[in-house]
């Protein structure tokens, strides 16, 4: 890889991981926040949702933008914004202000997938490699996000990981100065290019048109749809929905589960949020070995038919937590993490194979919003699951929506955009 290649993903690895590490944080101190504020657990997931819908839910208009404006400016207003609202969540003395600097969190954390995937697909060299690289980063924040703000809140309280994040952030923000980060921002000046027909050609874009700014509008929504939209990709779409879904729901109460079903394992002694922590990070760690190790997969077999593969043994391992205690519940973990967290690298591929490269970052803003905005849903479902139930009935169903995500996937075709 060219040097500036090495900076542009070094930068957006970093971003990528403390992006989820900055998402994560609230539900590893669940249980710190939930005794702080007294508050229930239908009201933490309710905040959980919302902050969860608004960090999918924003990546659908900056998907947009992203593909009409310099990149490197929006990566910089997400690393800024991250900076404020964390520190913000560090100084809050109530409950109300923490859950709104936690909503905002959420919110401006929206900006980073659509910009940061689409920059990442723009990499010449050993794309695949690439997006393993800046897979493995983004679930190695989810992985020791949960050890990372589990272990800091019981030290030091609650609000002590977001003081952390937020002098992180803004070191991120400073280091996107001094870096030479490769924008490729080749569709944006190629509409711009004096070079017209060589677009035309390459887009089968109608230049001689010539009308009202309605008939161009009307022009530009014909083209994006005739290039953008396809079966494939809507189908993409809709299992990326269930995948999402699944994994708000686990991640928003994993740490909680876990926690007290193994608060008096090894050193731990009635320690929930610790222990939660701790094994959940553990499990998460083995998710990444395992992410790095699908890519080596579809080299041998189509990306597809692993993609399907994946999500069905993962819907399997997730029943069976539902259902195990102590020990056996922690092995079902693992192989629920091993399995879900490569599905990571293989879909962000897919995404570069089906979607047309002048609407990519479209492309990734629409699938991030699709598992991340619409699968928000999920942290206050299992909110009032846990409430009235139980813990352990959120995994059974999201079991089961892992079912109906692998039976939707297997009519995923393989093969790339034409």
């Amino acid at each position: 890889m060219e040097k500036k290649e090495k900076e542009t993903i070094t930068l957006l690895s970093l971003s990528h991981f403390f992006c989820h590490v900055a998402i994560l944080t609230y539900p590893a101190i669940l249980i710190l926040i939930k005794d702080r504020f007294h508050a229930n657990y239908e009201t933490l997931g309710t905040v959980a949702g919302i902050y969860l819908f608004l960090f999918g839910a924003g990546s659908l208009p900056i998907g947009f933008i992203a593909d009409k404006i310099n990149k490197k400016h929006i990566l910089r207003i997400y690393l800024l914004g991250m900076a404020v609202f964390s520190f913000m969540a560090a100084v809050s003395g109530n409950f109300y202000v923490f859950a709104v600097s936690v909503i905002f969190i959420g919110f401006v954390g929206s900006i980073y997938h659509p910009v940061g995937l689409s920059m990442m697909s723009f990499i010449g060299s050993d794309k695949l490699r690439a997006f393993a690289i800046h897979g493995i980063a983004g679930t190695l924040g989810v992985a020791l996000s949960a050890g990372f703000a589990g272990m800091l809140g019981y030290f030091f309280g609650y609000n002590f990981p977001y003081l952390i994040l937020g002098v992180i952030f803004l070191l991120l923000f400073i280091l996107s100065y001094l870096l030479k980060i490769d924008v490729n921002d080749a569709n944006i000046n190629s509409l711009k290019d004096k070079d017209g027909p060589a677009y035309a050609n390459k887009f089968d874009y109608n230049e001689n048109v010539k009308g009202k700014r309605n008939s161009k509008i009307k022009i530009a929504i014909n083209d994006f749809v005739k290039e953008f939209f396809h079966f494939n990709l809507i189908l993409i779409f809709i299992a990326e929905f269930l995948n999402g879904f699944v994994f708000q729901g686990v991640f928003s109460f994993l740490p909680a589960y876990v926690g007290t079903q193994l608060k008096n394992y090894l050193f731990f002694h009635n320690q929930a949020a610790a222990a939660g922590g701790f094994f959940v990070t553990i499990a998460l760690i083995v998710g990444v070995i395992f992410q790095y190790n699908s890519t080596r997969i579809t080299k041998n077999y189509k990306p597809n038919k692993v993609f399907s593969f994946l999500i069905l043994v993962s819907g399997i391992f997730l029943l069976i937590s539902g259902f195990t205690h102590n020990i056996l519940l922690f092995i079902s973990i693992l192989a629920f993490s091993a399995f879900n967290f490569s599905l990571n690298p293989i879909s962000n591929l897919m995404i570069s194979q089906n979607a047309h490269e002048k609407y990519r970052a479209t492309a990734y803003g629409i699938f991030f919003f699709a598992g991340f905005g619409i699968g928000s849903v999920a942290a206050p479902i299992g909110g009032i699951i846990a409430q009235r139930f139980a813990l352990h009935w959120i995994f059974v169903l999201f079991g089961f929506v892992m079912l109906l995500s692998f039976a939707i996937s297997g009519v995923i075709k393989g093969g790339k955009y034409a």
